[in-house]
């Protein structure tokens, strides 16, 4: 089964859409693409976090699936734009007040080492944060006070959004 793939340089700044059907043909038509000389010395890692994929993994990956190639004498190194992995809070359990709050707690503690990494959360993050119960220093009480902004412009553009959408419907209803 062929499977789409993007494949990245080192530094993200060439960056390729590649159909293979088996890992090997990625390597190949990779490094090709990114100008590589010698696809058996290179490594191919997931763009996000650096795993190195093998004959093994590739069956896993899902299509569309963000990769870098590394030549022998290149590391990963993250984006410079990425979510830093603490910010990505991932729980199968049922949602309540308590973890909500200690959600909160953890997404400022990430926060206050990169607070532009702001900009980087979803909605809903920012909600949690937004109806935190918080008893903590001033810095945390001003990073949720930044947050709150963050939500309410997010939500406004969201909403804009989804009226745009349904008067483009509305209109579309009309013409036929």
């Amino acid at each position: 089964m062929n499977k789409p793939v993007r494949v990245w340089s080192q530094d993200r700044k060439r960056r390729h859409g590649v159909v293979a059907s088996s890992f090997d043909e990625a390597m190949q038509k990779g490094a090709a693409k990114l100008g590589l000389p010698d696809p058996t010395s290179v490594t191919l890692v997931l763009e996000e976090d650096g795993t190195v994929v093998d004959e093994d993994y590739w069956e896993t990956i899902p299509a569309e699936t963000k990769l870098i190639l590394l030549s022998a004498d290149e590391v990963w190194k993250p984006s410079p734009l990425s979510v830093p992995s603490n910010l990505l809070l991932v729980s199968d359990e049922t949602d309540s007040a308590a973890d909500d709050d200690q959600k909160a707690r953890n997404l400022l503690n990430a926060l206050q080492q990169n607070p532009a990494s702001v900009a980087l959360l979803s909605l809903s993050d920012l909600e949690i944060i937004k109806d935190a119960n918080l008893s903590s220093t001033d810095s945390s009480l001003q990073l949720q006070e930044l947050c709150i902004e963050f939500y309410v412009k997010k939500k406004q553009e969201t909403d804009a959004l989804e009226f745009v959408d349904l008067l483009k419907e509305h209109l579309q209803g009309n013409e036929k």
